[in-house]
């Protein structure tokens, strides 16, 4: 059995995914009453379905066709039953977890964390910027449009577990009233996860072309700063559907001034007198690129990234799309990717599985003023002892909020380790120079450890953290998750024009981004030990997925991934900034913390602010 299918398969999530059928009944009344008769032989059902998931014997049975009134007529829904309803959940919990870290960025639609809002947000900020004339359209009849073979092929593209194919298949080929090789159930609960799956070849084959599309389910639009351009992405998406046999709704297409409005999922989006288009405005969303296969190569096309492996299609991705990539010390870096990357303010980290961070290429900026206050400032040794003992304040802090977060966190971790923690927290506001101050913080890390091995299950074998090379699976989870997190805090400093090697509670050290350091200190908890902790609760990584041998403990490709969408999730999680006191995602927060320590080396009088949990 697969390790993805596992985490299908496993009590709990048959049972949450039960929860969440319950949760849908005042949507789909017809289903009330043979709920209950599921309900009242419960135990034994779900026992029965977790059976057969977990033995690849599950099959789901024949549909059941109904309708449901429209603004513009009615729609045909095929339901399956309650059973079927509660395994194509529990399976659409653990595809979506598997894949969403790959979908395009702007997709809004049956994905967790974002919305009709934020597709409504994404379209009027490529209008406030500039882009005025956006193409609205639909594709017509989008679930009875897509190729089963087409969809079963993407997304077996996207995992790696034979078993749990099998099964998706079966739920996408199941039999009903047509043989036709064209469409998808539309009223199952896995169908919004396969096509979106499959629409993501589309997002990426118009990403790849320049068309600034917003997509939520079979809704696009497309903003342009001219009507030819909008013209010409018209055409584009025309084609891109035409190769993937989808016809654009022509009732719904058209090309809208954004100054008359733009209908766009029951909203109208207009603008003003177009906003001057500047760098930072017209960009659309960049994201961050992973690369984690060994052998690797990173090239340049024109324009656009090129990233080839053994075993996969070459992955396009355009640099004014791309933020930051991330790729092991086994990946080869061409001379015109690198060029590529300096030309358009690509950063690309290099990390190994046991030293992390190894190599980060930053692009020019203009910050010799910047640099040299932030080298006098440091001068100054009370100056970097307050900021450094506000930063592991806030360390401990945050540490002793994730183990006492939950009642069952409370049970495990005995009081006298919180106790403790807020007993070197106090003896580190005080602290009367930095040597102490690291010793604080060690003890204090220590400690945390301790604690944190209390709420990790024994199968994995953690009682302490161990750095290089790391001697367990949580381990490597961390170390691999504290190397992406002190990338993106590199980045941030970068950005902000700050010498990263250089920090305020880390010693300079050749090799040592010690500042980056600094800064990620307040994100550990926040970002990288909640993820692990979340995979491992949800059993979305297990230590199957792990080889130990003396050179250490590694992630298999599968768990790496996992953990990767995991700690991008996170980053992507929005909070209220302590100090402007508006919600941002993590990573715009870690972004903001660099920004502030690059005020309070320029401008006098400002004291540091630290990042606290939500």
């Amino acid at each position: 059995m697969g390790r993805l299918l596992a985490a299908v398969a496993a009590e709990q999530n048959v049972l949450e995914a039960w929860q969440r059928t319950l949760d849908r009944l005042p949507a789909e009344p017809i289903l009330i009453p043979e709920v209950e008769n599921f309900r009242a032989d419960l135990l034994s059902n779900l026992t029965e379905i977790s059976t057969a998931l977990r033995s690849a014997e599950w099959t789901p049975k024949s549909l059941r066709t109904t309708t449901i009134a429209k603004a513009d007529g009615t729609r045909t829904l095929r339901i399956p039953s309650v059973a079927d309803r509660v395994a194509e959940r529990a399976i659409a919990t653990v595809l979506t977890r598997s894949v969403d870290h790959r979908l395009q960025p702007d997709s809004y639609a049956f994905r967790p964390g974002v919305g009709v809002e934020d597709a409504r947000r994404a379209l009027q900020a490529r209008i406030d910027a500039g882009n005025r004339w956006v193409v609205r359209t639909d594709i017509a009849d989008c679930f009875d449009s897509l190729s089963r073979r087409g969809c079963t092929r993407a997304v077996a593209e996207m995992i790696d577990d034979p078993d749990l194919m099998t099964i998706i298949t079966r739920c996408i080929d199941r039999s009903d009233s047509s043989c036709s090789p064209i469409g998808i159930a539309q009223g199952s609960p896995l169908s919004p996860v396969i096509s979106n799956i499959y629409l993501d070849g589309l997002d990426q084959e118009l990403w790849t072309n320049g068309a600034d599309i917003v997509r939520y389910a079979d809704d696009i639009a497309c903003a342009a700063e001219t009507p030819e351009r909008a013209q010409e992405n018209l055409d584009w998406i025309r084609s891109a559907a035409d190769r993937r046999s989808l016809t654009l709704n022509p009732t719904k297409t058209a090309i809208y001034d954004a100054l008359e409005g733009v209908p766009f999922l029951g909203a109208t989006i207009r603008t003003g007198t177009p906003k001057p288009k500047t760098p930072s405005a017209a960009a659309a969303p960049r994201i961050t690129v992973h690369i984690t296969e060994r052998g690797s190569a990173l090239r340049a096309r024109g324009t656009k990234f090129v990233i080839t492996t053994a075993r996969h299609p070459p992955v396009v991705h355009p640099a004014s799309r791309t933020r930051m990539i991330v790729c092991n010390d086994r990946t080869m870096l061409t001379t015109g990717a690198l060029t590529l990357a300096a030309r358009t303010g690509v950063n690309i980290a290099v990390v190994d599985r046991y030293s992390g961070l190894t190599a980060f290429l930053d692009t020019p900026h203009d910050r010799p003023t910047t640099r040299r206050a932030q080298y006098n400032y440091l001068d100054d040794t009370e100056n970097r002892l307050d900021t450094a003992r506000l930063i592991v304040d806030a360390k401990i802090a945050n540490s002793v909020t994730l183990l006492r977060r939950t009642p069952t966190r409370r049970e495990r971790v005995p009081l006298a380790t919180a106790t403790r923690l807020n007993h070197l927290r106090a003896k580190a506001r005080d602290a009367t120079s930095s040597t102490m101050l690291l010793g604080l913080e060690g003890s204090a890390a220590r400690l945390y450890f301790h604690g944190l091995s209390a709420l990790i299950p024994e199968e994995y074998s953690f009682t302490s953290r161990r750095r290089r090379p790391p001697t367990d699976p949580v381990n490597a989870m961390l170390s691999y998750g504290y190397t992406v997190l002190l990338s993106e805090a590199t980045r941030a400093l970068e950005l902000a024009l700050l010498d990263p090697t250089i920090g305020f509670l880390h010693t300079p050290h050749r090799g040592r981004p010690s500042l980056a350091l600094d800064l990620m200190e307040e994100f550990r908890t926040l970002i990288v030990d909640t993820a692990v902790l979340r995979l491992i609760a949800i059993r979305a990584v297990s230590p199957s997925g792990f080889a130990t041998t003396p050179g250490g403990c590694r992630m298999d490709t599968p768990t790496k991934h996992a953990l990767i969408s995991e700690i991008e999730r996170r980053l992507s999680t929005p909070v209220r900034h302590p100090r402007h006191q508006r919600s941002m995602p993590y990573r715009e927060c870690l972004g903001e913390q660099a920004r502030l320590l690059a005020r309070i080396v320029t401008v006098p009088n400002i004291q540091y602010t630290p990042m606290p949990w939500r």
